[in-house]
């Protein structure tokens, strides 16, 4: 898991990294994290399209997203790609 780091006023918005990273019939599905003036915000990428996002408040929440997303994903057929 990536370091969690907090909303910086001076840098505005600052991408921390890709969650996790799944692929189903030669398409790519990675979760973003990035800072938010509200706690961190994920963002779900198919191939260079955003297909979904939302804001988390706490940490707990961010990876309790995550795990739910990820769930989903895996049980409309996509499988991870990266080490987690």
């Amino acid at each position: 898991m990536l370091t969690i780091r907090p909303y910086n006023e001076p840098r505005k918005v600052e991408i921390i990294g890709d969650v996790w990273t799944m692929t189903r019939k030669g398409s790519s599905l990675r979760l973003q994290l990035r800072t938010h003036p509200m706690g961190w915000e994920l963002l779900a990428f198919v191939g260079v399209e955003m297909h979904r996002s939302q804001v988390a408040t706490t940490e707990a929440d961010v990876i309790e997203l995550s795990d739910r997303w990820k769930a989903e994903a895996t049980a409309k057929g996509w499988t991870t790609t990266s080490a987690e």
